[in-house]
Parts: C-alpha cells; sequence; structure tokens
C-alpha cells in the first residue's frame, strides 16, 4: 500500500477521533538519507490508500537522534498512543548516542496531521527500541521493545510505563 517506487518499512494502523483508519509507515534512510514518517488514509475496509501520504517529520527533527558516518538518520517502528487526556504519542526509534533507542512525538494539534513535537530525550536510550503498548492481565500499561539491537541476540524486553496527562514514562526497569 505504500508508494511502489518507495523503501518503506512498519506500517501500522492506526484509527482516528472520527474512526477513520490510517497507516503509518517509514520511509527508508536508504533511499532519502533522512529518515520520513509518513501517514496515508486507508479506505474503511483497509483495502487501499485514500489520497497520497502526509509527510510528518524526519528522523533529523528529533533532537536525541543521532545521524549515521554520511549523516543518515534512520526512522523505524511507528507505534501511535492516545493517553486518557486525548494526547496523541508517537513511538518510534532511531539512533541515539548509546545505539538504538526510542523516542516520543506528539501531534500539537491533537490530530496525524500534526504538527509533531519530539521530546529532548529518547523514552528509552539503551540499545533497543521498536516498542508498542500494552495492558497485562491486571491493567499494568507494558512496553514491549526489543534488545538489544544485535542479531541474534534481539530478545523481547518488557518494561512498565506510566501514563499522565501528556505523556508516558518508564516506571522500572
Amino acid at each position: 500500500m505504500t508508494p511502489a517506487s518507495w523503501e518503506c518499512l512498519d506500517g501500522t494502523l492506526y484509527v482516528d477521533k472520527e474512526d477513520k483508519p490510517w497507516m503509518i509507515f517509514c520511509r527508508e534512510w536508504i533511499e532519502v538519507t533522512d529518515g520520513e514518517m509518513y501517514a496515508v488514509r486507508l479506505k474503511e475496509d483497509l483495502s487501499a490508500t485514500i489520497g497520497e501520504p502526509m509527510l510528518l517529520f524526519q528522523a533529523s527533527q528529533a533532537p536525541w537522534t543521532v545521524g549515521g558516518k554520511e549523516g543518515q538518520y534512520v526512522t523505524d517502528g511507528p507505534f501511535m498512543h492516545q493517553t486518557s487526556s486525548g494526547e496523541l504519542l508517537m513511538l518510534w526509534s532511531s539512533s541515539g548516542a548509546s545505539g538504538y533507542a526510542m523516542g516520543l512525538a506528539r501531534s500539537v494539534s491533537g490530530d496525524i496531521s500534526g504538527p509533531w513535537q519530539h521530546d529532548p530525550e529518547p523514552l528509552y536510550a539503551k540499545d533497543g527500541g521498536h516498542g508498542m503498548l500494552f495492558r497485562d492481565l491486571t491493567g499494568r500499561l507494558m512496553l514491549a521493545i526489543h534488545a538489544p539491537n544485535l542479531n541474534p541476540q534481539e530478545r523481547p524486553l518488557l518494561i512498565e510505563v506510566q501514563e499522565s496527562s501528556r505523556t508516558i514514562s518508564i516506571k522500572s526497569l
């Protein structure tokens, strides 16, 4: 469903406040040097896109990201979360000062169109990322990531997080 001529990965489903489905995806740094995050509307039955992809941000816009040797910036693993107060957050991964990392971006408008503002520090900075949130059987909000970011040592890591009105933060490690 992404443009056929683009190098894309990590499509994830997001349903907005009007119950309209979207796909959030990354355009590869291999192709564009500064990885890009996009959203595209989907048909109600999820069978095709509606309209053109909308650029949300580039990886280098987050203050915590670190570029590669030739200025490459990675975008990886978008995951959308709406806080109980209605704040729209995106968890996403890139390279940080201590290896693979995962940061938070928030939509200033509360809608997928943004604009998107990045937290200055990553949510998780210790060589892990590509995260998703879920509630465990007791109702705790959990972050699932893979760490370390080294094949074949990658393993799932579950971390309890807490939500405040505007954000999420790691509760314990």
